[in-house]
């Protein structure tokens, strides 16, 4: 029974994601034109490393990683490499500096878009030969966004967690608790 609980949560996650990711890419120029979306993606990302513990969500994070990046035109190893570098870094943070609450992840998600978009500006700087471009605009305007949705998607995971029942399925084994 546990087991099945376990996938189906983790399946959720995998459509949460596909969900977030379609909302982004398609709805959102249907609906605002050419207005940057927020990285919705990176709130579920984010939500996965604040409730799991480190090393073992890793894997999950890269799971995630691999269904977004269907919807990006990024090769999937730079974007594992600038994840990997984004997942210790926010790992470090959480170490130091953890509470449960809306307003750490909103903080998280912020600070998280401005660490991501930089990771990413340098990783694909130092091994592509064309290089992303800057774009500040744009890039401000996901850094503004990205928190400001990170709201309702922190609800939409905490609400698909009591569904799913997921906290008693990980505690005291993966769910990280603060001393």
């Amino acid at each position: 029974m546990m087991l099945w609980r376990k996938g189906f949560y983790w399946l959720g996650l995998v459509m949460i994601t596909l969900l977030a990711c379609s909302f982004q890419t398609v709805f959102w120029f249907q609906v605002l034109g050419h207005l940057s979306p927020p990285l919705l993606w990176l709130s579920i990302i984010n939500y996965v490393i604040l409730a799991r513990k480190a090393p073992s969500s890793l894997f999950w994070v890269y799971l995630l990683i691999a269904v977004a990046n269907f919807y990006s035109a990024t090769s999937l190893g730079l974007f594992w490499l600038v994840i990997f570098l984004y997942y210790w870094a926010v790992v470090l943070v959480k170490k130091n500096f953890y509470m449960e609450s809306t307003s750490y992840f909103v903080l998280i998600n912020f600070g998280g878009a401005f660490l991501f978009h930089i990771l990413f500006w340098l990783a694909s700087y130092l091994i592509e030969t064309n290089p992303t471009q800057i774009l500040p605009l744009d890039r401000m305007s996901q850094n503004l966004l990205t928190p400001l949705f990170s709201i309702p998607m922190y609800y939409l995971l905490k609400k698909w967690e009591r569904f799913t029942k997921a906290p008693e399925i990980y505690m005291d084994t993966a769910r990280y608790e603060s001393e």
